[in-house]
Order: structure tokens, then sequence, then C-alpha cells
């Protein structure tokens, strides 16, 4: 869903908030992070403090399952797990017919009204905040597309990358080392080749929600999306690059990672700290700069969850993570959650159905070292079918009920982490790092299951409950 189509149905639904006159120097970061925080809503900000009315940043965009299914052409009527298994089933559907939804190649876009060249490119004509007190710079690029080509197969991937800028004509990145740009760009650079690369800073919010997941490698997440949503993508070809950028983008840029590097950071991130520091990342050399009038920049500001894109990775990875398992034959998964306190990576609580001895190690240790749940992750909760894996009450109930410390938890050492880890014991010239997993099993024992030996839960069964329930309505409705 392009941005202006998905703020008019936001408006509608009495979501959108539009504020004039903030300050892109830390105001808009904190009104951001402020309202992720409290009321939710999505935010649209114009004439920013130095610069024209119509030069706009959008906040907020994907901030409860309401707009998640909106932007997924799903029901904005579904909870968090239903959202979770609607999308598994939109999953299961894309990974068998990804091929199938190659993106369109256009020759006009609304993209193409402005097009800045050589000494007309200037990346501060648009208000890129600077989005944390302690950010090392202005950061265009916190919820962007960035595509990329694999010189050897020709794959395009489209990944979601910090990008701050540096001056007129040039943007710092930071891509950590498992993630596929940053594979791309190596290969360029080991060949001594500039890396191609292009970027919508405004892109369709659907392809932004996928452009931040794991996709597999080798599938375009053009693809991959456009089977999710059931509608292939409109691009149009870079002049410079050629690369395929979102016909229906707000901004966009192309031009070459040459391999000069520059101070990039530091960046309050996902995990809530500004644990990555100043670092040197790759600089990129900006030779076409394309923005539609009265231009959308799509922003976030990270922080401590939740902020202001904690949330729509949640249902996403929480599919992701239940697909993959089903995929590989697990059996009786009856839900997944991806905490927003954990950012969608470091709390993730899969309740099963428990079929045999070993079935929650099983669960626990594909989960933990899987792609899905390796980066920036910590822990693993197992639990019952009884267990709703979105309910936090119930989870730590379970966790303090039905586990014991010195036989059920276990460790994982060594498993692929990133330097914006506030734990990562940062060295000089390391730039790949590792961290460990725990994998908790809330779940009660599974002999005493088969004897029916663990003892019963203290609550009114499902017949008393319906017969109070309806018997003393003005108790128990909604406020």
């Amino acid at each position: 869903m392009e941005i202006r189509k998905f703020i008019e149905e936001v408006r509608k639904l009495g979501l959108l908030k539009e504020i004039l006159g903030a300050d892109w120097n830390l105001e808009i970061g904190a009104i951001t992070d402020l309202n992720a925080k409290r009321n939710k809503y999505t935010l649209l900000f114009d004439e920013i403090k130095g610069y024209p009315k119509g030069f706009r940043v959008l906040t907020g965009a994907l901030l409860d399952s309401k707009r998640v299914g909106l932007v997924l052409g799903l029901s904005s009527n579904l909870n968090d797990i239903e959202l979770a298994k609607k999308l598994r089933e939109r999953l299961n559907y894309a990974s068998k017919e990804y091929m199938n939804y190659d993106p369109i190649i256009v020759n006009d876009s609304p993209l193409l009204e402005n097009i800045d060249k050589e000494e007309k490119i200037n990346m501060f004509k648009f208000p890129a905040p600077k989005w944390h007190e302690f950010d090392g710079g202005r950061y265009i690029g916190t919820a962007d597309a960035v595509i990329t080509k694999d010189p050897d197969s020709g794959w395009i991937n489209v990944g979601t990358y910090r990008v701050m800028l540096v001056d007129r004509k040039k943007l710092a990145i930071f891509m950590d080392a498992s993630h596929h740009g940053r594979i791309h760009m190596e290969k360029y650079l080991k060949r001594g080749e500039k890396c191609p690369v292009a970027i919508s800073f405004g892109p369709p919010l659907s392809l932004f929600i996928f452009s931040g997941m794991e996709v597999p490698a080798g599938v375009s997440e053009y693809n991959f999306a456009g089977a999710v949503v059931g509608d292939r993508f409109k691009v149009i070809q870079g002049e410079i690059t050629g690369l395929p950028i979102p016909a229906e983008s707000e901004i966009a840029i192309e031009g070459y990672i040459t391999g000069e590097m520059t101070d990039e950071g530091p960046f309050g991130e996902f995990m809530g700290y500004y644990a990555g520091g100043k670092m040197k990342s790759p600089v990129i050399e900006v030779e076409r700069v394309y923005y539609r009038n009265n231009p959308i920049l799509l922003g976030t500001a990270p922080s401590i969850p939740p902020y202001d894109y904690s949330y729509f990775r949640c249902p996403i990875r929480s599919a992701m993570i239940w697909e993959m398992l089903d995929r590989i034959g697990v059996p009786n998964v009856v839900g997944v959650w991806a905490h927003e306190v954990g950012f969608s990576r470091a709390f993730i609580v899969i309740s099963i159905k428990q079929t045999f001895a070993g079935h929650a190690t099983m669960v626990g240790h594909i989960v933990a070292s899987s792609p899905l749940g390796a980066y920036g992750g910590r822990y693993i909760i197992i639990v019952d079918d009884d267990i709703d894996p979105s309910d936090l009450n119930q989870v730590i109930w379970a966790m303090c009920t039905r586990s014991d410390p010195s036989n059920s938890i276990d460790i994982i050492p060594n498993v692929p982490s990133t330097p914006l880890d506030p734990m990562a014991e940062r060295r000089e010239n390391v730039k790949e790092y590792t961290s460990s997993r725990a994998i908790v099993y809330a779940v009660k024992p599974f002999s005493k299951l088969l004897k029916n030996e663990f003892p019963k839960e203290v609550k009114p069964s499902d017949d008393l409950v319906k017969k109070v329930t309806e018997k003393w309505k003005e108790i128990f409705e909604d406020r």
C-alpha cells in the first residue's frame, strides 16, 4: 500500500494526527517516541522548521494489528494471535508462489516528478530528523528500502538499514555482517568494483514491512511481499544503476558504494541503547535523487520498547517462525508470539500441545538457532497449549509454576548476534559478534502429563464462566 493511500485510510479510522511546526532537530523524534508509548497515533509532520510546507515526515504507521492488517490487505479487526494466524496462511502461499510475483517495470511514476542530478543534488533538501539527543547525525534512512543486486546471480534484495546524511551528495549506511545487502556489497568491493545501490525513503508500506524481515536468501522481497499481499509491485529502472525502484516511492536515490568509509553513529537503536557507538561505515555517493511533489519521508525513532516500529515485526516474525516449524514437520505448534517488549527478537514464546518426550526441547533448539531467532535474540520460552503466548501474565505464570531453574533452562552459546547488542564485548577490528541464548521450558513435565499427575489449575469451568457472564452482563461487558 502506498503511503498516501494509507494516510487517507488511517484518517478515516480516526488514528491520524497532523503536527505543524515541529523541529527536525530532536522534536520530531521525541514526539514520535512519546506517542508510541502513549496514544499510538499515526503522525504526519508538516511545516517542519526550516523546510517548505509539503516536505513532510510520517511516523507511527504500523503501531498495532489494525494498521498492519490494513497495509497487508487483511482484516483490520484481528487481535495479535489472529493476525499471526492469517499471516501464516499468506506466508505459506508466498513460500510456494513468490516466483509468480516478479515486479512490473513501468516507465512513468509520480516519483519522476522531480529528478535531481549533479550539482542540483542536496540530500539536506529533505527534513531528515536528528531522532535522539546523542545520535551522531541526521538519519534520513530509518524506515527505508535499500535495493542491491547479487553480482553473481542477479538476485535483487530489499533490506532496511540505517542511513545517515554525510554531506549534500554522500550518505553513510550501516549493514550488519549477516545481512544480505552487506554480502552483496562485499562481493562487488572484493572484485574492485563499486556496488550499485538504490534506496526508497518512502516505500510502499507492505514492501517496507518485509524489507526488515528474514526473507530467505535468493528470494527477492519484491516477490515475497507481493505474494503475501497478492499483487505485483510496480518499479522503475534507475537511470544510473538499472536497479528496480518502487514506483510508488515518495523519495528515492541511486548511486554507488565505493569502498570509502566514514564516521557513522552513534544511533539510538532497537534494543533501546546507543550500543554500537561511532563506527566506520560505507559511504554512498548519490548520483540521482527522485521525489514526488510534496514528498513524505517515512521514518521512525527506535528506543526502549514500545517504540514507533516495535510492533509490526511481532506478528510477522511470529507467523514466520510458526510457518518454519510447520514446514520442517514439527507437530502441534498451537501459537507463537514474538513480544514487543523484546523488540520482536529477544523474547519469543511458542505454545505447543506436547505430543512426545523431547517435543519442547526440539522446538526450543530449532527456534533459538534459526535465522528467525538468532539475530538480536535472547530468550525462547516454550509453554503448553493452554497458555496464550501473547499474554505476558499467562507466560510469566507458566514460567513461575511449570519450570524449575535447575533443570528447565538450556543455554546455547556462540549464536550469531550484532554489535548493536549492549552486552556485546566490543573489540578493535572485530565486526562479527556472537552471544548466548536461553531456552526456558515452562511446560508441564511430559511424564506427569502422561499419568495425569500434574496438579489441577484453579479456575472456573467454561460452563460456569458462560453462565455467570450472561447472568451478570453489567459486570463483564467491555467498558
